[in-house]
């Protein structure tokens, strides 16, 4: 009677144990996508930012300007980091690409076929 008391309380830890983590699974996962899409609006706002420095730069007003140089040259090392540090958290909401070697393999049955220079003869 006590072995079935106590395999009946384990499992009910294990099957509150395993809801938990289902749950805290998805809440992370939720989570780390939305960071990852909001990352790439990120770099995609600071590179925007970085096109209008450059073009503001070059207006024969401000050439030369040693505040707008050093401020373009910090906002392409931000841009670089962003980048190279955080390439992996944007690259989870970017689709999955699906290599299918079975069309691959068909195309080059083709090919085999259509190059056939033997001659056919029945048995008979």
């Amino acid at each position: 009677m006590t072995i079935e008391v106590w395999l009946g309380l384990a499992l009910f830890l294990s099957v509150i144990v395993n809801i938990f983590l289902v749950w805290f699974g998805r809440e992370q996962s939720q989570r780390l996508t939305y960071v990852s899409q909001n990352l790439n609006d990120l770099i995609e706002i600071i590179s925007n930012y970085k096109e209008h420095l450059r073009k503001v730069y070059s207006l024969e007003m401000f050439y030369g300007d040693e505040t707008l140089k050093f401020l373009m040259e910090h906002t392409n090392a931000v841009v670089q980091l962003l980048e190279t540090e955080y390439s992996q958290i944007i690259d989870i909401t970017d689709p999955i690409e699906v290599i299918e070697e079975y069309e691959e393999s068909e195309e080059e049955n083709e090919q085999k076929d259509v190059f056939y220079g033997g001659t056919r003869t029945s048995n008979t």
